[in-house]
């Protein structure tokens, strides 16, 4: 597209890029954060590469379509077809091949907001059927601008005046191709400013938790563009591998800096020219307009990098050490296929849901697209080259069906994504594994007060107060004098209910409830005593002044609703079914539960669930109560098929025990209010409910809630490394 220069002393084009990306990259790592004001930079580039492609292609496909003949135009869809069905087979092929880089493990997921929230949906229709074609131009609605200009190349092929349209069509596609090459001149700058802001801005934290998926989709991706299509093509076409790679170079590097393959359509349609321009004896037989219309036709179907893209999936089950049912591959293959056609953003999020695995992964996916979209776009590139040379040969009689080059082709090209899956998978056994451990994100869970009131004056203890102890001299007082008078608030918690209240791995009391109770005592200017109960006991221990309030998840039972003072809930909780994971395809819906033959179902004694749980499961199963979840996990109950558990305290739980997994039958229909209970005081109860209205107005309940049930970390995030600041020591 931009030719070498030839005169003696000029730098080339490829160069100036290449020089571009080494000075974007070390001002990033120099400058770090700072540097993020070049941002609008790289996106002015990138949106004047945009302005003129759209329109290009379209235009394009209605010229060089309408031109053609009925017969040429049939003949144009059987080829197009064979391609793109056997470059879909090689791509499921290195994805199945990819997915062997996972090796197993077992591990587990904090609760995610999106658990009852139904996956996004596609308007599949507005995708493809261009009611309004303007409307699809201006919401660069790609396929339904494809669909629009090919019916309407189709529908101008037997017309006998066409090229009374077509010949000022033509001038409006040179002229939206010399205006494309004038915007491609400041292809260094705009890479220079789009490689410094991602290297002085990219999350390093949230990289290394998806390196697995990063590592394998780049590296199958490496093995695609660079060996796998250009063997295909060589052994098909007259062209060699070494004049592939030489001739796409510039395409490719721009698809993978910028990120977006679209705009670099114009840069791919010239390279293809150029590659038929350097054999003569092609360049008779293939015609040189054919690249025109054959980018831009392919560019709305599934591509390489896409089809790849679904080793995700897969991914994200080895990462919950989790596995994906075998009677789910089939719609995934399915859904994922035509999810294909739109953006990835919508299609994850179903296959998620298809593979029952935690949503909330999906914001990984979200923080990978700095590199592994990267990938993705140097392989759509690729794949529309091997397109486009396919077709354009096969139209003209010039494929050479070589099977002892097919075959060396296949071969090598199996042993290279097969040597890529072996060694991410060693990798990640020995290095992935070892350091990362969702349960320690539980275990060594510290509380948010600590680091937030590093100067507080709050100390607590764990108090064995004897029962029917009451406080001297409380005749006559309420509740908040008594505490006050005492110097210290009694905290009534049950252990183990984790999130909310449970030991970490040093000992110490944790958990939403229990960092809420620091906060309430430093509230009140007093110290904290934490007493455990029993659901049994609670009356009488906050009757008799044993405990002040009890704060660990208690969930509202009609039992509590008689005999506790009107108060109301400070959370709401989902109710679930935590399971073995190997029998989470049993409990997917009601209907499926149904089906159990001599199903046992635990609860805990005293909770919500044992109150109201005959409501939602058929009277012939039979309800195991139990003292603890802990007896569950810990295999107590071992003809138990599932534990009727909050999804919350659930989640938290399977990250300890991360062989068993927490299941939604009831779609999130039943939801579970949760209650701090004090005995009847009229002052304090008021006291409560306003002072948590205050936690939630100044954010405090939505940093814990975020931290311990949502398991996002509350700390503010360190600034980025970089030169200016930790090497040189340079304040900004």
């Amino acid at each position: 597209m931009i030719e070498n220069a030839k005169q003696r002393g000029s730098v080339g084009f490829t160069t100036k890029i290449v020089i571009s990306l080494l000075l974007g990259l070390i001002s990033g790592l120099f400058f770090g954060e700072s540097i993020q004001w070049i941002k609008w930079v790289g996106d002015a580039f990138v949106g004047l590469l945009q302005m003129a492609v759209l329109p290009f292609v379209a235009a394009s496909l209605i010229v060089n379509v309408g031109r053609l003949s009925a017969e040429t135009g049939w003949k144009l869809l059987r080829i197009s077809l064979a391609v793109l069905c056997a470059l879909w087979m090689v791509s499921l092929i290195a994805l199945a091949i990819s997915i062997q880089a996972f090796p197993m493990w077992e591990t587990g997921s904090f609760y995610s907001s999106s658990f009852n929230e139904a996956p996004p949906s596609q308007d599949w229709l507005g995708l493809f059927i261009p009611s309004n074609p303007f409307s699809s131009l201006a919401n660069n609605a790609i396929p339904a601008v494809v669909v629009f200009s090919l019916g309407f190349g189709v529908a101008m092929m037997a017309l006998p005046n066409k090229s009374l349209l077509l010949d000022p069509l033509e001038v409006a596609v040179d002229a939206l191709g010399r205006l494309n090459k004038l915007v491609v001149r400041l292809t260094p700058v705009g890479m220079f400013a789009i490689v410094a802001y991602t290297a002085g801005t990219i999350n390093l934290d949230q990289l290394s938790l998806i390196q697995g998926y990063i590592f394998t989709y780049a590296g199958a991706s490496v093995v695609l563009c660079f060996v796998v299509l250009p063997l295909l093509i060589a052994a098909v076409t007259p062209y060699r591998f070494g004049e592939l790679i030489t001739a796409l170079r510039d395409p490719l590097i721009a698809a993978f800096v910028i990120g977006n393959s679209f705009v670099v359509l114009p840069m791919i349609v010239e390279a293809v020219k150029k590659l038929q321009d350097s054999r003569s004896d092609t360049l008779d037989a293939l015609s040189s307009s054919q690249p025109e219309y054959l980018v831009p036709l392919a560019y709305p179907f599934p591509d390489v990098g896409r089809i790849l893209g679904l080793v995700f999936i897969p991914f994200a089950a080895w990462f919950y050490g989790s596995s994906i049912d075998w009677d789910r591959y089939p719609m995934l293959a399915g859904v994922g296929l035509l999810g294909s056609f739109g953006k990835p953003v919508i299609t994850i999020p179903l296959l998620l849901d298809v593979a029952e695995l935690p949503s909330d992964i999906f914001n990984l996916f979200l923080a990978s697209g700095v590199i592994a979209a990267r990938f993705g776009d140097l392989m759509k590139a690729t794949h529309l080259v091997a397109f486009t040379v396919i077709v354009g040969c096969w139209i003209n009689g010039r494929v050479r069906w070589d099977f002892r080059k097919l075959v060396t082709a296949a071969v090598v090209s199996c042993l290279l994504l097969a040597l890529n899956a072996g060694l991410i998978r060693s990798y990640l056994d020995v290095s992935f594994k070892e350091h990362y451990s969702r349960g320690d994100l539980v275990s060594e869970r510290q509380l948010v007060f600590l680091n937030d009131r590093v100067n507080s004056s709050v100390s607590s203890q764990l108090t064995a107060v004897a029962s029917g102890v009451t406080d001297v001299d409380s005749l006559g007082k309420s509740r908040l004098e008594i505490i006050q008078a005492r110097g210290s608030l009694r905290i009534g918690f049950e252990p183990g209910k984790m999130p909310f209240a449970y030991a970490n791995a040093d000992g110490s009391l944790v958990g939403f409830d229990i960092d809420m109770a620091h906060y309430l005592a430093d509230d009140l200017k007093v110290n904290l005593e934490f007493v455990p109960i029993k659901a049994s006991e609670l009356q009488l221990q906050l009757d008799t002044g044993i405990i002040d309030i009890a704060m660990s998840a208690l969930e509202g039972t009609i039992a509590q609703a008689i005999k506790m003072p009107a108060s109301l809930p400070y959370m709401d909780v989902t109710l679930a079914v935590v399971v073995p994971d190997h029998r989470k395809s049993e409990f997917r819906s009601k209907e499926d539960i149904l089906k159990i033959p001599d199903l046992k179902l635990a609860v805990i004694k005293d909770s919500f669930f044992a109150d109201r749980v005959e409501r939602f499961v058929p009277t012939e199963f039979e309800i195991v109560p139990l003292n603890s979840a802990r007896e569950y996990f810990d295999g107590r109950y071992a003809e138990v098929g599932g534990l009727v558990i909050s999804a919350e305290s659930g989640s938290a739980w399977t990250m300890m025990r991360p062989h068993f997994a927490v299941t939604n039958p009831l779609q999130g229909e039943v939801q579970i209010p949760i209650y701090y209970l004090t005995a009847s005081d009229f002052e304090f109860e008021k006291f409560l409910q306003n002072w948590l209205a205050l936690k939630k107005a100044d954010g405090t309940y939505r940093r814990l809630y975020d931290y311990w049930i949502l398991g996002i970390d509350s700390s503010l995030p360190t600034p980025r490394w970089c030169i200016l600041r930790n090497v040189l020591g340079w304040t900004e």
